[in-house]
């Protein structure tokens, strides 16, 4: 063995090899999170046709009876007592008020889904809106009330989901085309019955909205619940790419669990 003044110099060699593999690995490791997080591949986001499916399903409700036509409910006690609900409400908009104040009455149940299949497309994104801004404020507040209300509200409206999920859809295609922010996604994903066209919809937004918190989420949601590969790997492999750094570090944390499971099951196999 050869040694120098005591010195191993085989081990020295030795110690070498592993600090220049270590060195390699930290590279390649800072590389890819470079290439992950510092958005020097970014592009930006830009509007595109939404899916199909969601226009035939409007173009069905415009051409509608136009005795299907409602006015819009009342902020008054024709519903519920204002002042029950006044602290709740402050700080809503007109539109939001009057929906949590007909969801949370409950005495007029076909108010909120003949407005969601209204013909006019205005009036389903504007109710639709509403709606969801109130879903996604008080879903976890107990002390509301709302988080019981909207159970019943799922359960007594079960035949009319098709046209809340169509006018979801439609006021989130809206937001996406005026540039506005919207916490819509949070309804669509998580109302029952959700199937594969609100999964086609959400991969859709998650790469045009102009919202980074939209976009996160979606990607979240594919990812995870959508049940679709083929949404799913190409939404990972082109978010990448996206301008905000909350998506991209999203889609890294996605990317990793991923991994994880994989090979958490490769070892089981």
């Amino acid at each position: 063995m050869c040694t120098f003044k005591g010195i191993n110099v085989k081990n020295i060699l030795g110690l070498k090899k592993i600090a220049i593999a270590v060195c390699l690995i930290a590279m390649l490791v800072g590389g890819f999170l470079i290439h992950a997080l510092a958005g020097l591949s970014a592009r930006p986001v830009v509007f595109a046709n939404p899916p199909e499916f969601v226009e035939r399903y409007a173009a069905e409700l415009d051409h509608s009876d136009p005795s299907r036509l409602l006015q819009e409910p009342e902020t008054s006690s024709e519903h519920v007592g204002e002042s029950e609900f006044a602290d709740l409400t402050a700080g809503l908009s007109e539109a939001e008020v009057q929906v949590f104040n007909v969801l949370m009455d409950g005495t007029s149940p076909d108010v909120l889904p003949r407005l969601f299949a209204h013909p006019d497309k205005v009036q389903r994104v504007k109710v639709a809106s509403a709606f969801a801004s109130v879903n996604i404020r008080f879903s976890h507040n107990d002390e509301s009330g709302y988080p019981e209300k909207r159970v019943l509200f799922w359960v007594e409206l079960e035949e009319h989901l098709p046209d809340i999920q169509n006018a979801l859809s439609e006021a989130l295609i809206a937001t996406a085309e005026e540039g506005t922010r919207t916490r819509i996604p949070y309804t669509l994903a998580w109302m029952p019955n959700q199937n594969h066209e609100t999964v086609e919809l959400l991969a859709w937004a998650a790469q045009h909205h102009p919202d980074p918190w939209v976009r996160r989420f979606c990607v979240y949601f594919v990812i995870e619940f959508g049940g679709d590969e083929e949404l799913a790997g190409p939404l990972l492999r082109n978010r990448i790419h996206d301008p905000s750094y909350t998506v991209r570090k999203e889609v890294l944390k996605l990317r990793f669990n991923r991994f994880i499971r994989a090979f958490g099951a490769a070892e089981d196999a």
